[in-house]
């Protein structure tokens, strides 16, 4: 248990890639062999799609994975060296907290128009609540990295 809480990005971004696929997958049984087009499963796939690619970032992050511009930092010094990660890492801490906050925001204002989505007829704050869940656990995958570059920088 865990291992499956330490690693709960993975586990939940790779589960809504498994069921995304199944969607997917029937939608086209069903198109092409039944010749009947359902309505829900594209909108639904996106959906699950996207809420994968916000849980998976935060993954990313853990596992220190996002691209970086490393040039500046291996051809410039020691002094960049160490600390253009600790700069980077900060940017990077600030802006996962503000799209967390806007993301919170978006929600809100989601939850109050009541705006429904067309084919599965879900309220659209489920859909819009992936990005600050996304960028909160970033925020503290991207902490925790900062907290360690730090601790490179100034040994």
């Amino acid at each position: 248990m865990i291992k499956f809480i330490k690693n709960f990005e993975a586990n939940l971004s790779a589960l809504l890639l498994g069921i995304m696929t199944v969607i997917i997958i029937t939608q086209i049984i069903f198109r092409y062999f039944i010749s009947y087009s359902l309505s829900w499963p594209e909108e639904l796939g996106r959906f699950l799609f996207i809420a994968a690619v916000y849980v998976g970032s935060s993954y990313a992050e853990k596992e220190d994975k996002h691209l970086a511009i490393t040039i500046l930092r291996t051809n410039a010094g020691k002094w960049c060296e160490r600390f253009i990660p600790v700069i980077a890492q900060t940017i990077n801490v600030i802006f996962c907290i503000l799209i967390t906050v806007w993301g919170v925001i978006m929600v809100q204002f989601m939850y109050n128009t009541d705006q429904l989505a067309p084919a599965v007829q879900v309220s659209m704050y489920l859909v819009y609540i992936v990005i600050p869940f996304g960028f909160a656990c970033m925020s503290i995958r991207a902490i925790v990295n900062l907290i360690k570059y730090i601790k490179v920088a100034f040994n």
